[in-house]
């Protein structure tokens, strides 16, 4: 129950605070920012209030459900700490996008085109960090048909694949000293480089192992 006390109040702690300042807040409640363009989508301030919470409940029960009905769910107490932490993380980042709306709402001059890559880039130097300790499963981590097959080329992968993670963070954390044009293609190069050399890392030592067998 202890590891579920951070997230939950992290959830509540966001939804009392937007109760609190409600009455304060404009009609329309700005939810997406285009980078060098400013806000481009709102919501009415109910809505805003909704659908903000709810995702971040809906988020927080799907991770908390997902070693439940894994079909390698045994294989998540080698790594329960781990995964414990990256999901407190990802209520952080939340936790965070929440009050930044809320202070933007508020009339506070909050940065939000270029807060939006060191955000994602400290999730991702989390992430990485504690990537490399999970263990074979479904849901998380570097999941292709080459790690699912084999315990030796999951665990190598995840150490690239971990590595690349913390460095493409600190990366993209630095975006917040470039200007705002920079950033998306930043953040887009990072994402599809932590997602491509990984996967083909793990093909390659598929291919390595099957020409040996």
């Amino acid at each position: 129950m202890k590891k579920h006390l951070l997230p939950i109040s992290l959830i509540t702690i966001s939804f009392f605070t937007w109760l609190f300042f409600y009455p304060s807040l404009p009609e329309q409640i700005p939810i997406h920012w285009s980078i060098g363009e400013g806000p481009d989508g709102y919501q009415s301030k109910v809505m805003a209030l909704i659908t903000l919470h709810v995702l971040m409940i809906g988020i927080y029960l799907l991770l908390t459900v997902i070693p439940k009905i894994d079909p390698k769910k045994k294989n998540y107490q080698y790594f329960s700490k781990a995964y414990s932490i990256s999901i407190l993380s990802m209520m952080v980042f939340f936790f965070l996008i929440n009050m930044l709306i809320l202070l933007f709402s508020l009339g506070y001059d909050i940065p939000m085109e270029s807060l939006a890559g060191p955000l994602v880039g400290l999730l991702f130097l989390i992430m990485g960090n504690y990537m490399q300790q999970a263990k074979q499963n479904f849901f998380f981590g570097i999941r292709t048909p080459w790690t699912l097959m084999d315990e030796t080329i999951w665990r190598k992968t995840h150490r690239l694949g971990g590595k690349l993670f913390m460095v493409g963070g600190i990366i993209m954390m630095l975006t917040l000293f470039l200007p705002a044009s920079y950033e998306i293609f930043i953040i887009i190069s990072v994402v599809v480089l932590v997602a491509v050399v990984p996967t083909s890392y793990s093909y390659i030592l598929f291919r390595k192992l099957d020409s040996q067998s």
